[in-house]
């Protein structure tokens, strides 16, 4: 899927704390109808720090099916999921 910044937030990682700035997630299952599971990786500098599973179902799978399948959307769901805080680059105008 993709790599988006976040907000740094502290992350206990063996055996010290370290400050995490990143979010890797790629779909691991979709039965592209009611559900799609997600594997993440919360990163210092693409250094793995934490990981896990997200699931997106029911009503949050329509609406992430209605906007398209968006991958910004299913990672700031993630995000939301996992309180973390997502940086997202603002479209400039030429």
């Amino acid at each position: 899927m993709a790599n988006i910044l976040i907000q740094p937030v502290q992350i206990w990682s063996n055996g010290q704390i370290l400050t995490a700035n990143n979010i890797d997630a790629y779909s691991i299952y979709d039965n592209l109808e009611t559900e799609s599971k997600f594997y993440y990786q919360v990163q210092k500098d693409l250094q793995l720090l934490t990981a896990g599973n997200v699931s997106i179902f029911g009503d949050d799978y329509i609406l992430w099916q209605s906007n398209g399948f968006d991958t910004q959307w299913a990672l700031t769901y993630i995000c939301m999921k996992l309180n973390l805080t997502p940086i997202i680059p603002t479209k400039t105008k030429k």
